[in-house]
Parts: C-alpha cells; structure tokens; sequence
C-alpha cells in the first residue's frame, strides 16, 4: 500500500506538472550592445522603454535617463519610473527611456575615474569613457529608440565621481545630474579641487544637479563635528560635504541643485531613496492634473474652456523647463475623451479630441476620434469630413465601414 501511494503521488506530481502552462518571463526590459571604437571593445546595455501602441498613435518621444553600474541600479529604477509615470495614472513622473550602462570585466575603475591613481594602475580612463558616452552611446540611443532631447546620468560611488567629472567639464552632454555618495576624496580630492574654480568660470543655466550623501560616520558623530574631523574614515563623507559647501558659495553660476543628507543609510543603501528624491527633484514640475480627491480633468468646476487652458499652460511651462516641445500625451488625451464622449459631455470630448488634432495632425486617429463625437452627437456632415480625413492619411477598414454607413445614412 505504501509503495502504491508513493506511486500515485509521483503520478500526481508528473501530471500538475505536465498540466501547468509554461511559464513566462517577467519582461523589465531589453538586452542591447553597442561596440566602441573609443574603448576598443564591446559595451553591454540595458534598456527600458516605455510600452506605447504606434498602430493609433503617432510615435512618442522620451526623455532618456541614463544610469551607471547598472546590474545594482538599473531593476530599482524601471520599477520606480514606471510606478510614477504610468500606474494608475500617476504622472509624478514623465515616462521615460532607461538605459542601464554595465561595466565590463575588470573595467569599471578605469571608466568611472577620471584621472590615475597611484592606488589602482588600471584607474584613469574617465574621460574616454565620457567621449564614448557623448560621441557613441547617446547617439546610438538616439538613433534607435525613440528619445527626447532631455537626458539625464545617474550615478554612485565612483560613478557619482563620474557625473561631477561630466557636470564639471562636460556640462552640454547631460541636461540633469545625480551624483550619489560621490567619492570625491579619490585620487587626494584631484576632481575636488577643481570645483571652485570651474564652477566659478562656467555658466550652468538650465542644468539641474542632485547631490545625495550617506552617513559614513564613526557612530555618534555627526555632521558638524565631521567637519572638524581628519581620520581617513571619514574622508569620504568631508570631501562630498566640501564640494556641498563649493556648490552653496558659487550661487551665480545658474545651476539649479539640491543636496539631501540620510543618516538612515549609509554607502550601500543610499541609492534607492537618494534616486527617488532627485527624480522628485529635477522633475518636481511634471505632475499634471492634479488626482486629489480625484482627477482634475473630471472636476466639474471646470468646463471645456478652462480645462483647456490648463492643458496648455502646463505644457507651455513644461518646454520652456525641458527645452523641447512637451507635448500632452495623446493615449490620455484619446482615453479621456472617449470617457467624456460615453457620460454624453460632447464638448469635453470635443475639446480633447481637438488638443489631439492641434498636437498630432498628422496622425489619422485624431481625425477619427473627432469623427466618433460628431457621429455621436449626431452631425454625420463633420463626422463624414473627419472620417475622410482620417481616411487620407492611413486606411483602415473600421473608418471605411464608418464612413459608408453615415454617406448611406444622409
């Protein structure tokens, strides 16, 4: 009897596992290389972008972050980015390309320092690295995803040294920077000591920079009396408070910046709440409309003219802090008409339908999104010009059959 159980469990368990569907892959984002003849070798990517349906609407662009080290940093930031960009509407923060830059092999001292030290032969090699970012990488990206011209780098520990080296001396490549627990004292503070001085020279206007620091600490010392301290295992967290202290005292540059300090955290742990706070800093102006106690779009206070009006205004201000034409998003546009268009509210539909003309004329969809509301309100005339319309840029079969039913219908 118990060898005829054991027999019936091993059947059981062949069975279930016969029965399950293979399972599928959780999908984060793509695998990419790209070869650099600047570093002679070949250089791994990880690149997120967003999900967006081209078969309606017109191809999108977005603003691209880049961010080093990333087999620690690049899973955190796809699951932060797409949680306050797209789920359940939020738009804390704008979608974005995320293109995650692995080290290879033995080489990450040498890309992520910009100058050599006697501590490390291998080390030096930072401003190749900066040339293979800003003569290959960004314009292999450009050339094969779909990006906006806003790019911001990411970066910690050594690669915080990194993106100070870039903001310093490369100031053009980048648009916004993070520099988390940066390791300003390598190479006896080489990149430090010349901060004040460039940063007096240099005009940083429309460049956003978000400086995060650990506690590193000895235990019941804190940030005033660290200052003060000159024990090598504090040297870190003094040289990234320094180069704080440069960034106060040269306020006539026009760098936007901000610094946060976590005594909670120190050098390992600091990375995910300091990335947070910077993509919360640089963009603090994108949230829009506002969702307490519920989305503005649907308060009734407002009417078409009004909501309108706040549509263009916040995108107005958008470009002119972006540096490119931001343009409302066009599946949201589309979906809250069509939702508008459902409750009977024809001239709400009407008006985000027309964002969407005003916005992506040459795409068909708007046209016939514009259609369905006039078909709906029951003025088959304009619904038969726009249907044609749509018809004149991409035929589809559904806008042919919609179009013959209003003209057999007149």
């Amino acid at each position: 009897m118990k060898k005829l159980i054991l027999i019936l469990i091993h059947l059981t368990i062949a069975y279930l596992l016969k029965a399950q569907p293979p399972q599928q892959p959780i999908v984060l984002g793509r695998v990419d290389t790209i070869y650099s003849n600047i570093l002679k070798e070949k250089r791994p990517l990880w690149v997120y972008t967003p999900g967006y349906d081209t078969n309606y609407f017109s191809k999108p662009e977005f603003p691209v972050l880049y961010v080093l080290d990333a087999d620690d940093h690049f899973m955190s930031l796809v699951t932060m980015i797409k949680e306050l960009s797209a789920t359940a509407g939020n738009t804390v923060l704008p979608q974005m390309i995320i293109v995650g830059i692995l080290n290879t092999p033995g080489h990450r001292t040498r890309d992520l320092t910009p100058t050599s030290s006697t501590m490390d032969e291998s080390s030096g090699g930072g401003e190749n690295f900066a040339a293979f970012m800003e003569k290959e990488l960004i314009l292999y990206i450009d050339k094969t995803y779909p990006t906006a011209p806003y790019r911001t780098m990411i970066g910690h520990s050594l690669g915080g040294l990194t993106v100070i080296n870039l903001l310093l001396k490369h100031t053009q490549v980048f648009n916004a920077y993070v520099a988390i627990d940066p390791s300003m004292f390598y190479d006896n503070d080489n990149l430090l000591k010349q901060v004040t001085v460039i940063l007096k020279q240099k005009n940083f206007g429309g460049k956003k920079l978000f400086l995060g620091f650990a506690n590193t600490m000895n235990a019941g010392m804190d940030t005033v009396q660290v200052k003060k301290d000159t024990a090598e295992i504090s040297h870190h967290i003094r040289s990234i408070m320094k180069l704080a202290d440069d960034l106060s005292i040269n306020k006539a540059n026009n760098l936007q910046w901000a610094k946060k300090y976590y005594p909670d955290d120190d050098h390992n742990s600091v990375s995910f709440n300091a990335g947070y706070d910077a993509l919360r800093f640089i963009f603090k102006n994108n949230r829009f409309p506002r969702n307490q106690p519920y989305n503005q779009y649907f308060d009734k206070q407002y009417n078409a003219v009004q909501l309108r009006q706040m549509i263009d205004t916040h995108y107005k201000m958008m470009s002119a802090e972006m540096g490119y034409t931001v343009r409302p998003p066009e599946p949201e546009m589309n979906g809250i008409g069509y939702a508008f268009l459902q409750q009977k509210n024809y001239e709400k539909a009407a008006m985000f339908f027309q964002v969407n003309i005003d916005n992506y004329p040459k795409n068909f969809n708007v046209y016939d999104s514009m259609g369905d509301c006039f078909l709906a309100r029951g003025d088959k005339a304009n619904a038969e010009k726009y249907f044609k319309k749509a018809l004149s840029i991409k035929y589809t079969k559904e806008i042919m059959d919609k179009l013959d039913k209003v003209q057999a219908e007149q």
